[in-house]
């Protein structure tokens, strides 16, 4: 196999840090890449056999960013049964609780942990609005409170070490058993037509789950942007701030909502209220210290946790990927996120790397905590394969020029198409881990990481592209 070797690079000769490094053989054409200032970067590439192909700083450890998803819907394939299936365990079910001496019933919404239940005015199937159809189904005409009820999973909204700034915004949306439209809500922002006049802000339809305050003001004509869209952790209130440009474009801004049982179950009030339902009590949560009774009248079925991971790799979802993690923790006797990352790294020593290679924080890479090598990376896709799981683990991956985060990327190179790897990316970090098919036809596997990007500095993927080419054309 060629080693290709990069003289003269940022990267550097750091072929040493792998801890097998290949023979020297003749090299091509050195290839000129120079990432930014203060970027520090690190790539493994190997053969399926455990050949290398090239490593630079493989062995030092690397904050992944959403490369942490390759590990949990791994782990997901490896501990869990039937997840091509449909399974009526994972369905949002309602409860009818009679109510006492006369009063109305109330209401419980239970959440089983499904990222796909949705309440929007499209949805067609696995939708709220199909639980406040059981209600009417059942002549049921006024009921007292409306429970949301989330307690399937310990409260944990948040994994460790999560930044407050990401928190309000739909990637940063906190953890629920009870998650509907991904526990975030559609704001769309966009100038007025008078300068210094108020921006246009309007929620979508249904998602006025939030209040605004809107102190942002329209600014002239190709002004600078300015604006600035914020709910501080904990608050209902969407701030908006600054100036919007009176020739900007509108668009949309995805809050996240601070309680989702809470939320889950006012928009099923609302669904109520439509349908001709009184609603004589409130939208409230049910807490784990109150009992569950009554009779399940009506439960939706979730599609086969296939298509949440499916949904985690090529979208890179923050919020499906830790449901993920705790249905893993449910899988294997544990309970909440830290019982997950427990199986996960059980499957990591099962692959035979230990956490001082792989350690993990949480299950969708947003934690700053998290720290991979691209060798062991690279050891553990290509563990992968060996498993009966890992062609269609494989397949999940986004592919290079044609689907999901990498769509855009590798169009009209050799490796288009032929590229099959997860994206990571947070302030500061980018990641690229997968496989690829090189010129002579052989599958290599890869990781590189890049970490300590500058905030001001050329974007990395430019750099971890054009490398990648090259390797496959190489060998």
């Amino acid at each position: 196999m060629l080693l290709l070797r990069m003289a003269a690079l940022v990267l550097g000769l750091a072929v040493a840090a792998c801890a097998v490094p290949p023979a020297p053989v003749p090299a091509r054409e050195p290839v000129v890449i120079a990432p930014a200032q203060g970027v520090r970067l690190g790539v493994m590439v190997a053969t399926l056999s455990g050949e290398p192909v090239f490593a630079d700083k493989a062995s030092e450890r690397f904050i992944p960013a959403s490369n942490t998803k390759l590990f949990t819907t791994a782990a997901t394939f490896h501990l869990m049964r039937n997840i091509d299936r449909p399974d009526p365990a994972l369905g949002t079910s309602l409860r009818l609780i009679p109510g006492e001496s006369g009063a109305a019933p109330s209401l419980i919404l239970v959440g089983a942990g499904d990222p796909t239940l949705r309440d929007a005015p499209d949805c067609l199937d696995n939708c709220l609005r199909q639980l406040a159809d059981a209600v009417a189904a059942r002549g049921i005409t006024r009921v007292t409170d409306v429970y949301g009820d989330d307690t399937l999973f310990p409260f944990e909204p948040w994994g460790m070490g999560w930044s407050w700034n990401n928190l309000p915004f739909y990637f940063g949306a906190p953890v629920s058993a009870l998650t509907v439209n991904g526990n975030a809500a559609a704001l769309r922002v966009g100038p007025d037509t008078a300068e210094g006049a108020p921006v246009m802000a309007a929620w979508a339809p249904g998602d006025d789950v939030l209040t605004v305050r809107n102190e942002a003001v329209t600014g002239p004509l190709g002004s600078k942007n300015l604006l600035s869209v914020l709910r501080w952790p904990g608050s209902d209130e969407v701030v908006l701030t600054g100036s919007l440009p009176s020739d900007a474009a509108a668009r949309n801004y995805f809050l996240s909502v601070p309680e989702p049982a809470q939320t889950a179950a006012e928009r099923l009030v609302r669904l109520l209220l439509a349908r001709g339902i009184a609603v004589e009590g409130s939208a409230r949560v049910r807490s784990r210290s109150e009992e569950v009774s009554g009779e399940e009248i009506a439960r939706l079925v979730a599609p086969p946790l296939l298509q949440s991971i499916v949904y985690v790799s090529e979208d890179s979802d923050n919020l499906a990927a830790e449901l993920l993690l705790r249905h893993i923790a449910l899988a294997t006797g544990g309970e909440g996120a830290e019982d997950g990352l427990d199986a996960v790294h059980t499957m990591l020593d099962e692959a035979g790397i230990g956490r001082a290679e792989i350690e993990l924080f949480d299950g969708s890479g947003l934690s700053p905590y998290n720290r991979v090598t691209p060798q062991s990376t690279v050891r553990f896709l290509t563990w992968t394969t060996s498993q009966p799981w890992g062609e269609a683990f494989r397949g999940a991956l986004p592919v290079g020029g044609k689907t999901g985060s990498l769509s855009r990327r590798f169009r009209g190179t050799p490796l288009e198409g032929r590229l099959f790897a997860k994206t990571g990316t947070v302030q500061g970090v980018n990641a690229l881990s997968g496989f690829l098919i090189a010129a002579s036809g052989e599958t290599l596997v890869f990781s590189v990481i890049a970490n300590d990007r500058p905030a001001d500095a050329n974007s990395v993927l430019p750099v971890i592209d054009k490398l990648l080419v090259e390797i496959a054309a190489a060998n």
